[in-house]
């Protein structure tokens, strides 16, 4: 089996942990503080994020979200998403930051006056895509910066699920028996998500788009076995 395949492949670790969320990983590894902005705020240009250490620094922020802005309520918030413009340009298809001008030089950190710490003005890249709470764990794997199989596998399918991998018609089975309705339709909608990324933004990591093919199959299979088992379960009318 090839190291790129393996890598990739569920370990036996199916727990999720404190440190699994996808887009504090991304925060962590480009040494920079998770931001957020206020709700229903309009996007800005730049933004200052505060940087954990000066080495791997971002070069932009991609401001994302998957409705128009046009409809964004009181509440709404874009996720805030660093990124590295030539990491991304490598990785993926699909060109969703502008060429910078001739001569520009990645962001620099600085120090402001009476103020602990380091802070780095990134520009900011307003992105609508089909699923936003999917696209962090979507640049985690498609840039290579994270390798944990169990952490891509805990965000797509329930453990035990998991653990019949790679036999699909087992897993959706169980799948089917196991989940309630709102776990299948939640399990769907983030699944579908993914994929509609990733068939829009073209990451070039075929294992990883594999993998996560092979979780929206089952997940798809699974809700057409309960819908068959309820409508099975249906008593008839009396005539």
């Amino acid at each position: 089996m090839s190291a790129s395949r393996s890598r990739l492949l569920p370990s036996r670790h199916y727990t999720m942990t404190e440190d699994s969320d996808p887009l504090d990983l991304l925060c962590a590894y480009f040494n920079v503080v998770k931001a957020t902005l206020d709700p229903a705020s309009e996007i800005p240009s730049s933004l200052d994020m505060r940087v954990r250490r000066d080495a791997h620094i971002p070069s932009h922020v991609l401001a994302v979200f998957d409705i128009p802005e046009s409809e964004w309520g009181s509440s709404y918030q874009p996720l805030l998403v660093p990124i590295r413009v030539d990491m991304f340009t490598r990785d993926f298809r699909t060109n969703i930051i502008p060429p910078s001008p001739p001569g520009s030089t990645f962001p620099v950190p600085y120090c402001v006056q009476h103020t602990v710490g380091q802070f780095v003005t990134l520009p900011v890249i307003p992105v609508l895509v089909p699923h936003a709470p999917s696209i962090p764990l979507l640049l985690l794997f498609g840039l290579g910066l994270e390798t944990r199989s169990h952490l891509l596998c805990c965000h797509l399918l329930p453990p035990e699920v998991i653990g019949e991998f790679p036999a699909p018609p087992t897993m959706a089975n169980l799948m089917a028996t196991i989940c309630s309705d709102d776990q299948l339709r939640e399990h769907s909608k983030f699944n579908q998500g993914l994929w509609k990324n990733i068939l829009s933004l073209g990451p070039r990591d075929s294992k990883f788009i594999e993998l996560v093919q092979t979780a929206w199959n089952v997940t798809v299979e699974a809700r057409r076995i309960r819908k068959r088992n309820q409508a099975g379960n249906i008593p008839s009318l009396p005539k």
